[in-house]
């Protein structure tokens, strides 16, 4: 088998992509705040902005359901 195309072992996480709790909380928070301000004037903009906050905020929960303290030694 010709190992070329293998990537196991050499892929490591991007540090700058992986962020924190909080800040995906406080991004969410700024998306629900800027689509509740633009409602009434930019439907289409206010609509966006709820979707993007619904993806965070799935994340966040992921996050959450997924957290580093519950992984057995078996990983």
């Amino acid at each position: 088998m010709n190992s070329h195309f293998c990537k196991v072992g050499k892929v490591r996480p991007n540090p700058s992509k992986i962020t924190n709790l909080k800040d995906l909380e406080h991004k969410y928070s700024n998306f629900i705040e800027e689509a509740y301000n633009v409602e009434q004037t930019d439907r289409s903009l206010s609509d966006t902005l709820f979707h993007e906050a619904k993806k965070i905020k799935q994340h966040i929960l992921n996050m959450k359901k997924y957290s580093s303290t519950e992984f057995d030694a078996a990983f």
